[in-house]
C-alpha cells in the first residue's frame, strides 16, 4: 500500500470539503465521512490513546485502559481520571450501545492496517454510525500522522511542532543506523513476559524500537504476527548478544538460574527498558516509543549515540507529554 499516497489524498480531500463534512482516506483505504467539527474523540485502543492524548487530550473522551498509580503521576491531572471506556467488540459483538453513550464525534485507531482491523473498523462503524478512522501506527510514519490528524482536529500548530520532534528522532537514528551498519549489527532477544519467553517477532511492530536502531532480532524466523511464545532452551540456541525487556519481573528472574547460563546474562547485557508514563520499547506501540530510540541506541551503541539521555527526555516529556521531568523522575522511570 503506497500510504504516501494515500496521505497527502486525505489531506486534500480535507481540504476539498464540502460543509456538511469531510471526507478522509485512512490507512486501509476506507473514505470515511468526518464532521467539520471533532470535539469527542474515542480512543479504539492504547496506540490511539496515546497518540491522541499529546496531540490534543482536551478531545479524548476516555481510556481504553485507565492508567496506572504511577503512570498518572506523570500525567496532566485533569486527563489522568478520565473514565475507562468500554471495549469497542466483546465476545465478537459491538458495544454499539456503550460506544453511543459516549457521543465520540469520531473514533480513532492506530496500529496495524492488515485487513482484520480494517474489517473491525467497518464493522463498529456500521453498528454505532460513528465513523471510524484507522491510520497506520509504524514508527516510522509518526510525522506524516501528526500532521494528517493535526488537520482533521484543527490543531496543526502543534501537530506540526509534534511531527518535526518526531523527524529528528527519526532521522538521527536513520543516520546513525546507516552509519555504524559496516560494524555488524547486535543481535537482541526482546523478552516481553514476566516469563521471559514471550517475544516480539522480527516482523512485529513491537519491535519497531529495535529493528530501526539497527539491531538484528533474534527471533527472525518464529511463527508470524506480532507476539511469538518460545522456550528457553530456543533462546539458548539462539545466544543473543544482548537481552531487552519491558518487564521488571523478568529484570528480576534473570537473576535465578533459569537463566545464569545465558552468556547475555551472565555477562550482565540485559536492559530494562522504561516505562513510565507509556513504555519506551512498546506497551503501547505508539508515539511514546520515540523516546526508546534514544535510549535503545544509547544504551547498546553508545559511541554512536553520545547524547545526553537525560536532557532528551526532559525535553520529550515537556514536548510530548506537557510535563517537567525532575532528576527524580528521570531516574525512576525504569523502576
Amino acid at each position: 500500500m503506497q500510504f504516501p499516497r494515500l496521505l497527502w489524498l486525505a489531506l486534500l480531500l480535507l481540504f476539498a470539503a464540502p460543509a456538511d463534512g469531510r471526507s478522509v482516506v485512512d490507512a486501509t483505504g476506507r473514505t470515511v465521512q468526518l464532521p467539520d467539527r471533532i470535539e469527542r474523540v474515542m480512543p479504539a485502543g492504547p496506540p490511539a490513546a496515546v497518540l491522541l492524548y499529546t496531540l490534543a487530550p482536551e478531545k479524548m473522551i476516555g481510556w481504553p485502559h485507565s492508567p496506572g498509580p504511577a503512570a498518572k503521576n506523570l500525567l496532566g491531572p485533569r486527563f489522568a481520571d478520565l473514565p475507562e471506556l468500554a471495549p469497542l467488540v466483546r465476545d465478537g459483538k459491538v458495544q454499539a450501545e456503550q460506544i453511543q453513550a459516549a457521543r465520540p464525534d469520531v473514533i480513532l485507531d492506530y496500529g496495524s492496517t492488515a485487513a482484520r482491523y480494517a474489517d473491525r473498523a467497518t464493522m463498529v462503524q456500521e453498528a454505532t454510525g460513528i465513523p471510524v478512522l484507522l491510520l497506520d501506527g509504524r514508527l516510522e510514519r509518526t510525522p506524516e500522522i501528526y500532521r494528517l490528524l493535526g488537520a482533521m482536529l484543527g490543531t496543526e500548530e502543534r501537530a506540526a511542532d509534534l511531527a518535526g520532534a518526531a523527524e529528528r528522532l527519526l532521522t538521527i537514528t536513520r543516520e546513525r543506523a546507516q552509519a555504524r551498519r559496516e560494524a555488524g549489527p547486535i543481535r537482541v532477544y526482546y523478552a516481553r513476559s514476566a516469563d521471559g519467553l514471550t517475544t516480539a517477532t522480527a516482523t512485529s511492530s513491537l519491535g519497531d524500537v529495535l529493528r530501526l536502531v539497527d539491531l538484528v532480532n533474534v527471533a527472525d524466523g518464529a511463527r508470524s504476527g506480532e507476539l511469538s511464545h518460545v522456550t528457553r532452551d530456543q533462546v539458548y540456541a539462539w545466544n543473543p548478544d544482548v537481552v531487552v525487556t519491558n518487564n521488571p519481573e523478568f529484570w528480576d528472574a534473570r537473576k535465578g538460574p533459569d537463566w545464569a547460563g545465558l552468556p547475555a546474562v551472565a555477562q550482565g547485557r540485559v536492559y530494562l527498558a522504561p516505562a513510565l508514563p507509556f513504555g519506551w520499547i512498546d506497551e503501547p506501540p505508539s508515539v511514546n516509543r520515540l523516546i526508546g530510540l534514544l535510549w535503545a541506541g544509547h544504551t547498546l551503541y553508545p559511541a554512536v549515540y553520545p547524547d545526553d539521555l537525560r536532557a532528551e527526555a526532559r525535553d520529550f516529556y515537556h514536548r510530548f507529554y506537557r510535563i517537567e521531568l525532575d532528576d527524580e523522575q528521570f531516574e525512576a522511570l525504569s523502576q
